[in-house]
């Protein structure tokens, strides 16, 4: 890499020359200004962000410690927010990868302190509770799709409760009064949220909820996860009064539902309307017909974490924020029949 030495040469010039003009002092004639800057391009010379940093004219960094969102698509989203709120402010992001790893997690730290970030985002795949052992006392940690028990950094969620709670109140309003609910992993944050407002919109429409009808959608099976859907699905459709409509824990889940039911010699929506979760794009877009849904809504929450991670005022007031997805109807829902 060149030097400040090697661009001061070839301008034939000083290095304090150089130095002033990277700095942008005046009192250098803009015919040497000229010459410093032609040779910078012609050695492909960029000042050290460091070196910069001590002058006090850092571009700003933003640093952003995932899991594996890089490679997740459906995840992919709230880096897009981020990159987006960061380069509307000139802001510079960089990002790093913990794979799971606390260790990991610790290195990216201290190797970003060391950039001068101006705040660190840690964004997860999924909605989940974490543990931060590091103290953030000088550079803030904004947290994003995850959340500690204990709330001590600016905290970004989506909102499962609502996103439930609106898909289900869409269906009653289309007449279904018998909704089944194939959930994710009970153990999962977002499940109880969402089963709540499930439960919650029959409520408001002052209908019962048929706890049976509730039944864990996945099982741990590395090789299908869905594997005992065939066997939940037969036993909730054989009922004596057998649901109109199925929502399903994520879009992955709807789209093997869609292939079982028919199976089983339902028409979708003409007797049976599904909807899924996530707006998992590839998915809901493609399926015949196409999957009414609820949106992750990552981008959004991407941007505002970025907004506050450059907005030091923002920074002081420490809260979680909940972010509601879109309710996307589409072609897979419709009036109950029999």
């Amino acid at each position: 890499m060149s030097s400040i030495k090697d661009v001061a040469e070839k301008a034939n010039v000083s290095v304090k020359t150089v130095s002033r003009v990277l700095g942008g002092f005046e009192g250098v004639s803009e015919k040497t200004r000229l010459k410093v800057t032609k040779a910078m391009e012609e050695l492909e010379f960029y000042p050290s962000a460091a070196a910069q940093a001590l002058r006090g004219l850092e571009k700003g960094v933003v640093c952003l410690i995932t899991e594996n969102l890089t490679t997740t698509p459906d995840s992919f989203d709230i880096i897009a927010g981020i990159q987006h709120e960061c380069e509307k402010h000139g802001k510079l992001l960089m990002i790093g990868e913990t794979g799971g790893s606390a260790k990991s997690f610790s290195r990216l730290v201290d190797d970003f302190r060391r950039q001068r970030a101006e705040a660190i985002i840690f964004a997860t795949v999924s909605h989940k509770e974490v543990k931060i052992k590091e103290s953030f006392n000088k550079c803030p940690l904004i947290l994003v799709n995850c959340y500690e028990k204990v709330l001590r950094h600016p905290t970004i969620l989506p909102d499962d409760y609502l996103g439930a709670f609106k898909l289900t109140e869409q269906l009653i309003n289309n007449g279904h009064k018998n909704i089944a609910y194939l959930t994710l992993f009970n153990d999962m944050s977002a499940t109880p949220l969402r089963v709540k407002g499930f439960k919650d919109a029959h409520r408001n429409a002052g209908l019962t909820v048929d706890d049976a009808l509730i039944r864990e959608g996945v099982c741990i099976n590395k090789d299908d996860e869905f594997a005992e859907l065939p066997g939940v699905l037969k036993d909730i459709m054989s009922r004596l009064e057998r649901p109109t409509a199925i929502c399903c824990g994520n879009d992955k889940m709807a789209m093997r539902v869609f292939m079982l039911i028919r199976q089983m010699g339902y028409k979708i929506p003409e007797t049976i309307s599904i909807v899924g979760y996530d707006n998992y794009k590839l998915i809901a877009e493609n399926l015949l017909p196409k999957l009414t849904t609820v949106s992750l809504p990552y981008f959004d929450m991407g941007q505002t974490a970025a907004n506050i991670a450059i907005n030091k005022e923002l920074q002081s007031n420490i809260k979680t924020l909940e972010i509601s997805g879109q309710l996307l109807l589409r072609d897979s829902h419709g009036s109950a029949r029999r």
